[in-house]
């Protein structure tokens, strides 16, 4: 299978730039934020996107900006991390979020929740943080929130009105050790089932309610509730 598009060149410039354009795909960009006396300091291990390799045209088309800028004790040139703001999910490997630059070009963002007594503190303050946080990032459309434990125990926290300029619906939790990102029903209906009813189905008159809820709030289930209707009979 050929792997090269020679005429490429004599194409329109129009559909050249479109082309390099739809090439960048969408990314988790891995920020850590550091800090010492005198200003904050931002790493990523991401290499550039490849297509700012592949030649001058490509770069001139491709969406990144050079974002996060850091300048190192003794070095006289400054760091920078390749962002397409528009599509690229800039993910924090802790949650400084408050320290974060470009909060008014994220639209795409992940926090981690620290473990152990961290993580319970942070969850009693997570009322806080989609009401008054999150809504100093004015183009915020999906949030992601890594754990790496006690996954269900955020079930509870994840209802309210609130998430910035970000809606509910694009929000979702992520547990780190099996990869399972859930959303926000999804995680509230698992906590409420796991903690209330111990996964079982207490009263089989509200039977019916409950696998609705399953149904309509869980993404991908095709149950045809016919088939239950005729094992109730």
């Amino acid at each position: 299978m050929a792997t090269t598009f020679h005429p490429f060149p004599r194409l329109p410039y129009e559909l050249r730039a479109r082309i390099w354009d739809l090439a960048a795909h969408p990314r988790h960009v891995r920020i850590r934020i550091t800090n010492d006396s005198e200003a904050n300091t931002f790493a990523s291990p991401m290499p550039p996107p490849a297509i700012m390799h592949a030649c001058r045209e490509s770069r001139q088309c491709a969406p990144y900006q050079k974002a996060f800028f850091s300048t190192l004790p003794g070095e006289s040139m400054a760091r920078y991390v390749w962002v397409n703001f528009k599509e690229d999910m800039i993910c924090l490997t802790d949650y400084q979020y408050e320290r974060l630059k470009h909060k008014d070009e994220i639209q795409r963002l992940r926090i981690t929740i620290p473990k152990g007594r961290d993580g319970r503190n942070w969850s009693d303050a997570f009322p806080h943080f989609r009401r008054e946080s999150l809504g100093k990032f004015p183009l915020l459309r999906e949030v992601h929130v890594a754990m790496q434990e006690h996954v269900l125990s955020w079930g509870a926290d994840f209802g309210g009105p609130s998430y910035g300029k970000c809606p509910s619906e694009n929000v979702r939790f992520l547990d780190l050790h099996s990869g399972l990102l859930l959303t926000g029903p999804q995680l509230e209906m698992a906590w409420f089932w796991s903690y209330s009813h111990g996964g079982l189905v207490q009263d089989m008159d509200g039977f019916d309610d409950e696998l609705q809820f399953v149904v309509d709030n869980i993404e991908g289930l095709d149950f045809n509730l016919s088939n239950f209707a005729e094992m109730e009979e």
